[in-house]
């Protein structure tokens, strides 16, 4: 019989270590040029894709969630 701790300490294992290799291959790409760079983070999100991801809960804006 598999203890389910046992199950989950390996999955946590192999989750681990791919994100290590993802990070490290991450790390060794080279940065863009600044240009680029300041270009994207200046982007704005088209219409299209903001419509994609409407709001479906109705949150209150002041942090009420009690009511």
């Amino acid at each position: 019989m598999t203890n389910i701790y046992d199950v989950l300490s390996k999955i946590h294992a192999k989750a681990t270590a791919s994100l290590e290799k993802t990070v490290a291959e991450d790390l060794e790409k080279e940065d863009p040029p600044a240009v680029e760079g300041k270009a994207f983070l200046e982007a704005k999100i088209p219409t299209t894709i903001k419509a994609k991801f409407k709001q479906t809960k109705n949150e209150d804006t002041k942090r009420n969630d009690r009511s």
